[in-house]
């Protein structure tokens, strides 16, 4: 190629300024984070409605309308080994891979539940098993919705993305269109009464524990409308971020890897055969082509992340919180079978990441997890902060002699703030994961 050639050819594909611009706004993204709830009691939300999205000609375009997104999920327990040959099982959320590819003929979940079901269609057993929910040993997928919140008594949070199952949502439309219907009596034009820009209500929703049995309650309140107006710069926060079914759709390399080894594990634990099947084949190849080019991530049976660039890996913090919500679902404790399991990955996931953590026999499954949540939002928070310029970054304090410091006393876990159960078939809200971190609980 000759000098000029490959000098046009730079100047052809040189990166432009909206290029740039588009560039460090998706990078500069705060990573999103999940409403919590650890404990009783009652938190007034802030409902947000779902931002437009701007078209290739710099529209916008409103691709939903509404507040929230529907999501299909799945926890994966997958038996390996580590680095050490001992016995672990690695745990991988993934969502249905139609909802971050619409254009595919099947998922391969479903797809795989299919087929058991014909061809195994005099087993009754079998299919009620492979049909039921995934801590009951099924392959259902758990129905979910999203959407933006802002914690009214916490604002400083900034956007937080609620999770509800589909019963909890019902209630809340129930509630919302009740409300909404009263007020067009009064106002023809009255928008809606939880998410709309200048005129919603929070929401508030009270957890409450009788006979070791969670529940939720929720109410609109229509006095604390004062309260549920948005600055400017919250409007701006919602704008900037990513839309939901960027955090909420995620599916990678690794995610189809690691469906792939599950279902191959549990063909192995229920001695059928499915996975040789040419739909089977054809669905996986079609996924494959679907995946960006360059998505190098990959899933490995010793839970190592394989070279994985997309931001997956192993287990995860969202998915040891899934654990543990899921046992909690179920009404039981850490001294499980279930429990010991979450204690181990737990145990393991400390070491993995080189915490400073030292668990103690009083520590709860829940006491550690809260720790590994502090550690990982500290370091975000100073990620963040050695990100800033020079001006921007906070100024350091002249130092102080400092006074030698009295013995510390023991004491008490400080209480902290409850996290919302989830549980597709009960009236348990489910809190969110898996494609951001967590708030912190206070």
């Amino acid at each position: 190629m000759s000098t000029e050639n490959l000098r046009n050819l730079f100047l052809q594909n040189q990166e432009s300024l909206e290029d740039a611009k588009k560039k460090f706004s998706q990078e500069s993204r705060k990573t999103t984070k999940y409403l919590r709830f650890n404990q009783d009691g009652t938190v007034a939300v802030r409902i947000l409605p779902l931002a437009p999205v701007i078209d290739a000609n710099g529209e916008p375009v409103m691709e939903r309308l509404g507040y929230e997104y529907d999501t299909k999920e799945l926890l994966l327990k997958i038996k390996g080994t580590d680095a050490k040959g001992k016995e672990k099982t690695t745990m991988v959320s993934v969502c249905n891979a139609k909802k971050r590819f619409p254009k595919l003929e099947n998922d391969l979940i479903d797809l795989f539940v299919d087929k058991v079901c014909e061809k195994y269609s005099d087993d009754e057993a079998l299919i009620k098993k492979v049909r039921s929910t995934s801590f009951n040993g099924g392959l259902r997928y758990d129905s979910k919705r999203c959407m933006y919140v802002l914690d009214i008594d916490k604002r400083s949070d900034g956007l937080q993305i609620l999770k509800l199952s589909f019963a909890q949502y019902k209630e809340l439309e129930e509630r919302k269109l009740a409300l909404w219907e009263k007020l067009r009596k009064k106002d023809p034009k009255a928008p809606c009464p939880i998410s709309s820009i200048d005129e919603a209500y929070p929401l508030e929703i009270t957890r409450s524990t009788e006979n070791n049995k969670t529940s939720y309650s929720f109410n609109i309140d229509m006095l604390g409308g004062d309260d549920a107006a948005l600055t400017d710069a919250e409007l701006q926060a919602l704008f900037d971020a990513p839309r939901l079914p960027e955090v909420i759709y995620r599916y990678t390399r690794f995610h189809l890897e690691a469906t792939i080894a599950f279902l191959k594990q549990y063909e192995e634990q229920f001695d059928i055969d499915v996975m040789e099947d040419d739909d089977i084949k054809d669905c996986i190849d079609q996924i494959k082509l679907s995946l960006p080019s360059d998505d190098n991530s990959h899933f490995t049976m010793n839970g190592g992340d394989g070279n994985d660039k997309a931001g997956e890996g192993a287990t995860t913090l969202d998915t040891l919180w899934d654990t543990y919500e899921q046992i909690t679902e179920a009404g039981l404790d850490d001294k499980s079978e279930e429990g010991q399991d979450l204690r181990a990955s737990i145990m393991e996931f400390i070491e993995a990441n080189g915490l400073d953590i030292k668990p103690s026999r009083r520590d709860t499954n829940q006491d550690l997890l809260n720790d590994i949540q502090d550690i990982m939002d500290e370091a975000a928070e100073a990620g963040e902060k050695a990100g800033k310029p020079a001006k921007e970054a906070e100024k350091p304090e002249p130092e102080k002699e400092k006074e030698p410091e009295p013995e510390p006393e023991p004491k008490e876990r400080p209480a902290r703030r409850a996290r919302e159960e989830r549980n597709d078939d009960t009236n348990e809200p489910a809190a969110g994961r898996r494609a951001g971190r967590p708030a912190r609980r206070r």
